[in-house]
């Protein structure tokens, strides 16, 4: 079994997600989970990074003659794939920038190691033993602190020249419309990521909307605009309770996830769109609202031949694709 086990990492805008994944089979034998934190500097990053791979390590309970094949990163940002470097992410702190993660986790751990954006990782475990199994034209969208996309074509993962295909999330939908984290204006991640969700009904509160929430997340008030206050069991649970407010924010939100898939569809027609990450798991109705209006916007006959399904590793799907980047590295 030992050739057979790799450790995968997801690194979002909030939280690290690290496993010892069995790439042969998809299991997971042991996961471990840290917060993020986007103030954070390089050592800073890596010592996250360090200590989710040792905590997963020692939480399989491995032998020393048991060894780990390779290390796999998915982050959310631009990399350098070729040589494993971060070149930038809007999520994250500028010291960041041109971050060696992959040469820093062969010098520590002496085993072979990968990075990629963090969306393209999952679509790689989706792709292995998930909802794309089996299709070889299907395209990845996971909606968390920010809005990532991945495009899978003829059975492999396509990046483009310079490794940042699939940005769905810098896909303009509204000319000269909100700033976006990265420097932009009009992104769908500015209007349908769960930051930017957190920032509409923050922005509401102020001016005095009463909502459920108040009750639901008593520290609401303070330091809500940072896109981690409202986490997404709480707008689930908002939704539940018929809030206005929040089925107000979440209904233009799945609409614009619609309009960015629409443009999806006709750019690329793929044969499937999986769609993921925490606040699609949590909030059903945003799922479907984003189905509805991508069929309806999108041209008939792309429509026609795209179905759109939930992603069926969860949470998982990211440490597992990380682990087969690792595996194959």
């Amino acid at each position: 079994m030992a050739g057979t086990l790799a450790v995968g990492i997801d690194f979002g805008g909030t939280k690290l997600l690290a496993g010892v994944v069995d790439v042969s089979t998809g299991e997971i034998l042991s996961t471990a989970k840290k917060k993020t934190n986007p103030d954070d500097d390089a050592n800073a990053l890596m010592h996250r990074i360090y200590s989710g791979i040792d905590d997963a390590i020692e939480s399989a309970g491995l032998k020393k003659k048991q060894t780990i094949g390779g290390i796999g990163v998915g982050i959310a940002g631009q990399i350098d794939t070729k040589h494993g470097i971060l070149l930038g992410a809007p999520n994250l702190s500028q010291a960041t920038v041109d971050l060696p993660i992959a040469e820093m986790l062969r010098d520590r751990y002496r085993v072979p190691a990968a990075v990629l954006n963090d969306v393209q990782v999952g679509a790689l475990g989706e792709g292995a033993f998930g909802a794309g199994k089996g299709c070889p034209e299907f395209f990845c969208m996971f909606v968390g602190t920010g809005v990532g996309g991945a495009i899978v074509h003829d059975g492999q993962l396509y990046t483009g020249a310079s490794d940042t295909a699939g940005e769905v999330g810098h896909l303009i939908i509204h000319a000269n419309g909100r700033h976006c984290g990265c420097g932009g204006r009009g992104h769908l991640e500015a209007y349908a990521s769960r930051t930017a969700i957190t920032r509409t009904i923050s922005g509401e509160l102020k001016r005095g909307r009463a909502s459920v929430l108040t009750k639901l997340e008593p520290s609401l008030a303070e330091g809500v605009g940072d896109g981690s206050a409202l986490r997404s069991g709480v707008l689930a649970k908002a939704m539940k309770e018929q809030d206005p407010l929040v089925t107000e924010v979440l209904t233009e939100a799945g609409a614009d996830l619609g309009l960015g898939l629409a443009s999806v569809i006709n750019l690329l027609n793929p044969a499937r769109i999986i769609m993921g990450g925490g606040v699609i798991e949590a909030v059903d109705a945003l799922f479907d609202l984003a189905s509805e209006r991508a069929l309806r916007d999108s041209l008939p006959t792309p429509a026609k031949s795209t179905e759109i399904v939930r992603a069926k590793l969860g949470d998982h799907a990211g440490i597992v694709g990380a682990a087969l980047l690792g595996a194959g590295s």
